[in-house]
Formats: C-alpha cells, structure tokens, sequence
C-alpha cells in the first residue's frame, strides 16, 4: 500500500511544472489514457484504474453518521483507553454536546504516556477537516496527502455531520479496487474471501453466481426474470439499499451492501452460504 501511494503521488508531483495536481489529473481524464512512457505497464493498468474511480464521492465512501465512534470532550483518559480497546480504532472523533460539534480527533499514539491526574482531551486533539458529501475521492485524497490530515467530516448544506471519511478508508478503497480487479479475468467478479464470505458485482449474472454457490432463486424470483445479484437485491428490498445494510433472501443468507449509489447496487457480500460436502 504504501509503495502504490508513493508512486500515485511522486506521478502527479513530476508533474506539477506544467499545472496544479488538480488540472494534471484533470488533463488525464480527459485524454482516457496514459502516455507517459516512464511508467511500466503495471503502473499505467494502476494508474488506469484509479482514474475510473474519478466518480467516486466522499458520500459513497463515508462512515455513516450511526456508525461513527466518537467520544465527548469531557471524557476520561481511562474512558478514552476503553473506547480505542473497545472498537479497535486508532483515532476517535471528539465532540462537545453532539456528533455536530466536533472538535477534532485524538490520536491513540498520543495517549500512551499520558497520566489521569493531569489528562485533559482537548490538549491531544488534532485538527479535522469538514467537507462536502459530494467531494470526490481522489480531491479528497490529493487534499488530504497536500495538508497532513487524516480525517475528514463529512456535513450536510446545514452544518450537521453526516458521516467520516479517513485517509485510511480512500487508500484502502482504491487499493482494494485495483487489487480485486487485477485478481479478475472477469470484470464481473467473483471473489471468496478466507472467512467464506463470498463478494459479487451488482451485475454478475444470477445463473453464473448459482454455479457457484447452487441453486438460490425461489421460483417466483425466476417468473420475475431477475437476471442479476443486484436486481435480485433490489427485488428483496423493493429499493436501493445503502452501504451497510443487510438484506435476507427466504434461502437464509444474506447480502451485505458494500458499494451503492442512488440509482444502482454496485458490489455486495453475500453471507451463510452452506458448506456442501
């Protein structure tokens, strides 16, 4: 990971004789290919793939408001201890009254030789960036990497706090992406992780996915002509569901949502599958 970003940001750097990291990026999506022929073929696929993430927003890729872990100034340091313990987190958000006032992050490395007579949070935050839900991935990640920060909060037009974005989420996000696509020969993958839990695209076929996992559609799934996972989710869900939620088939398992936007299920995990001897 780090040697991907090293090279994703020294590429852009090289470049910035000729224009801002911004209009050099800009410069490349527009062209839809690569022509520098310094880089090697696996960087250029690399970097090919990055630029298709360009439609990503901090939106799809944010920590939902529900799901943010975040403790209140006045808290404790044996408070804050238990919380990093607790949800295996290395920086907590901190907050006056509500999630919408936010006062920043602490980090868990800082707290290591701090003692409870003298603790006070507000000496150990760190500044947090607020951001709009329609920022796109790579301004977020080029920002981030310009300034040093490594949180963003995400806000709604009126100030309140709509979920988190960390520098860890949007790495980990391309990486991920690159990586699942360059294990692919087939761009509508397939791909089972070592705890079984199997990950689709939203449109890999329904019949191609049941060669793998058995038979799944309920026969009035079929006389609905549900050819694909996610028209089969969005069947079960009458709706689009988010990222996150849990959606049951009648089969028993189950199909998490990991990437959706307004209009279409993109990548979900499907869950309980039974082993076959």
């Amino acid at each position: 990971m780090k040697e991907w970003f090293t090279f994703f940001y020294s590429f852009f750097k090289k470049k910035e004789g000729e224009g801002s990291l911004r209009e050099t990026l800009e410069e490349l999506i527009e062209e839809e290919e690569i022509e520098d022929t310094s880089l090697a073929p696996d960087e250029r696929e690399m970097l090919t793939n990055i630029l298709h993430l360009r439609d990503l927003t901090a939106k799809d890729l944010m920590i939902t408001r529900a799901e943010i872990i975040a403790v209140p100034h006045e808290s404790s340091l044996e408070d804050v201890k238990n919380t990093f313990k607790t949800n295996k987190v290395m920086r907590l958000p901190v907050y006056r009254q509500t999630l919408d006032e936010i006062l920043g992050y602490v980090h868990l490395r800082d707290l290591l030789e701090a003692t409870p007579k003298t603790f006070k949070l507000q000496n150990y935050l760190h500044k947090i960036d607020f951001i709009s839900p329609s920022m796109r991935v790579l301004d977020l990640l080029l920002k981030m990497r310009s300034s040093g920060e490594k949180v963003a909060i995400v806000v709604d037009e009126y100030g309140g706090v709509d979920g988190l974005v960390t520098m860890g989420d949007l790495v980990e996000e391309i990486v991920g992406d690159i990586q699942d696509v360059a294990q692919m020969s087939n761009p509508l993958y397939f791909f089972k992780r070592p705890d079984g839990v199997i990950v689709v695209d939203g449109r890999m076929d329904i019949e191609d996915l049941e060669e793998h996992i058995g038979l799944l559609r309920t026969e009035e799934e079929k006389e609905e002509d549900i050819d694909t996972v996610g028209g089969l989710v969005f069947h079960l869900a009458n709706r689009v569901p988010q990222r996150g939620e849990l959606i049951s088939h009648p089969s028993g398992i189950e199909f998490e949502i990991i990437e959706a936007d307004s209009r279409r299920i993109k990548r979900v995990a499907i869950r309980g599958i039974p082993t076959h001897s």
